[in-house]
């Protein structure tokens, strides 16, 4: 190496430039390093926090996956059986009504493909015995069951009533634990419960959450494919990317090496002890916080259609401001604006939650594994996207 005094003033200068932007780039990497170890600890005393297992409603296990452009982390804390077992960031877990998000995607690529449209009534899909068109909707003795739309079934405004509203729905569950329910047994129930003649309105005047839309949605994914419902679900979402984790739970054999977590209502272990196989078309998947990261963010950077219109078409339907007070509903997907930030997922009954904001590039997925949580779902997943969020910031 030449001795320093062999170059002229100009060089030296050059040099002590180059040194000194490399010290500041290290400097750099050495803060970003620290502040990632930081929110690495703050996520994890965020799950920690949670396990409490001495209340009526406990909550055993907690798993969390958050993902940015310049972070990703997951984590786990708690007992995965409730005993002994320790919980792992890559258990499986019931992803219940987030499910939803997946049958809505097969929908909305038959539509693409022309196999079936928006504005169809169900009739030319399910005019059979099982579902009884005639009697399905009775809203002030009319009945609307062929007025019904695909699009009314994906957004949630039928005005088909719930089947787990029912006040007997779940002694009835619990005193029949061990019951495999099949898409037959599903519409029975809601007969059984008179949920027809439980109508708040008629098809398309208004909104109202109901697993049995997304149950009837299931059958015409079968009798227009052709195939069971949960061979399309490989076939169309699960193979293409390589979600081998990922099964339609009661319905197939278990997939995959990652064990399954426990799901708890009350203090009831709904692995050990309850079969939920009435979920189905409406929340039966399982699946890890890894591989349903994998589904929102290939749905949601367009990877699942053929059209760039297509996934405008499913998502745009959130903004016409229908469903709770905390999100808006599209066809099969959840808005949610969290910290300034939009976010399209969805949420499932044991506490669990998958969003992705594109426009940022951030995700996260997370599960209580407790129906009964009182709040605590979504001050988690708030309070995890404004670490990161934070975090983000300080990179600035």
């Amino acid at each position: 190496m030449k001795n320093i005094k062999q170059f002229n003033s100009t060089q030296v200068s050059a040099i002590i430039l180059i040194l000194l932007s490399f010290s500041i780039i290290c400097l750099g990497c050495s803060r970003e390093s620290k502040k990632n170890i930081e929110l690495q600890k703050y996520l994890q005393t965020l799950i920690d926090n949670l396990i409490d297992t001495q209340l009526d409603d406990p909550i055993h296990n907690v798993v969390l996956l958050v993902e940015s452009k310049d972070f990703k982390w997951k984590g786990a804390s708690g007992k995965a059986d409730g005993k002994e077992e320790l919980m792992t960031p890559n258990h499986k877990f019931k992803i219940a009504s987030i499910a939803k998000t997946f049958t809505a995607t097969i929908i909305i690529q038959l539509v693409e493909e022309g196999l079936i449209h928006l504005d169809d009534t169900i009739d030319k899909y399910l005019d059979n015995d099982m579902v009884k068109l005639d009697s399905l909707i009775l809203y002030e003795d009319e009945s609307y069951g062929r007025h019904v739309k695909i699009r009314q079934l994906l957004n949630h405004t039928s005005g088909i009533r719930d089947y787990m509203e029912d006040d007997r729905f779940i002694p009835e569950v619990l005193e029949n634990p061990k019951k495999q329910y099949s898409p037959k047994l599903i519409m029975e129930l809601y007969y059984k419960y008179n949920m027809n003649h439980k109508v708040f309105f008629k098809p398309g005047d208004q909104y109202d959450y109901s697993d049995v839309n997304y149950v009837l949605l299931a059958m015409i994914i079968e009798n227009v494919i052709g195939k069971s419902y949960h061979k399309s679900l490989h076939k169309r979402i699960f193979d293409p990317l390589n979600m081998d984790n990922s099964y339609l739970e009661y319905y197939e054999e278990p997939r995959g090496s990652a064990p399954l977590s426990h799901a708890f209502f009350s203090s009831v272990d709904l692995i050990d002890e309850v079969s939920t196989s009435f979920e189905w078309g409406g929340g039966g998947i399982v699946s890890t916080c890894e591989e349903v990261n994998m589904f929102f963010r290939a749905l949601l950077d367009g990877k699942l259609f053929k059209r760039e219109e297509t996934l405008e078409l499913m998502i745009k339907e959130a903004d016409k401001g229908l469903g709770g007070m905390d999100y808006d509903y599209g066809f099969g997907i959840q808005k949610r604006i969290i910290h300034g930030l939009t976010f399209y997922g969805h949420g499932g009954a044991y506490d669990c939650d998958a969003f992705y904001c594109p426009k940022e590039n951030i995700s996260i997925v997370m599960s209580l594994n407790q129906m009964e949580t009182h709040g605590k779902r979504d001050e988690f997943l708030v309070g995890a996207i404004k670490l990161l969020n934070d975090y983000r910031n300080t990179l600035k």
